[in-house]
């Protein structure tokens, strides 16, 4: 299961890149401002490699407590890399088209649902014992609440875009942050 989620990831990242098109120049125009004009779409494939990124990276972090896996984890995980696969279409549209909401809260809701299903991935993984070593109610409630930092500040977002799609996705910088300070104040004092 590890490594059919590392294909899909890397499928994904790689798709990233296939929403840039190389610039088709008109008569007199120049390269460089052929290349100015796909700025917002580099921009958006580098957050969302990075965002990308990061969801991989949680996911391994998930893989190393998990101590076995069952038929409802692997159909959860399933429905979690769909998401993942689909984010270079929202990535896409958020390049081509920045100044509409839509696209912003189609983008939004994708991630959003991406990080709600890790929270229902772990509260699976928890509820089935699934984990290597079963958590304490305080560790679950620590980690529950880390997890739904993202779809907290993400899905708050998405009202944010109908005013401005481009503070709306500036805003989700706010998750590092808040994970770190929620990292620090809401650790239980067993960990």
């Amino acid at each position: 299961m590890a490594n059919f989620s590392d294909a899909v990831f890397a499928i994904a990242l790689t798709l990233l890149v296939v929403g840039i098109g190389v610039p088709q120049l008109e008569a007199g125009e120049s390269l460089v401002d052929a290349l100015r004009d796909l700025q917002p779409e580099i921009i958006s494939f580098f957050i969302s490699f990075i965002v990308i990124g990061f969801y991989w990276k949680g996911q391994h972090q998930a893989w190393d407590d998990l101590g076995a896996v069952d038929s409802v984890y692997i159909t959860l995980n399933l429905a979690y890399l769909a998401l993942i696969a689909f984010l270079p279409f929202p990535t896409a549209l958020v390049g081509a088209y920045e100044e509409h909401a839509i696209t912003v809260v189609i983008y939004a809701v994708t991630l959003a649902a991406a990080s709600g299903m890790e929270c229902v991935m772990y509260g699976w993984a928890v509820r089935a014992r699934l984990l290597h070593k079963q958590p304490t109610p305080a560790d679950v409630r620590h980690g529950m609440g880390a997890s739904l930092i993202p779809v907290v500040v993400i899905g708050g977002s998405i009202p944010l875009a109908l005013i401005s799609p481009t503070l709306a996705l500036v805003c989700w910088i706010a998750i590092g942050p808040l994970e770190a300070l929620w990292g620090r104040l809401g650790q239980p004092a067993a960990a």
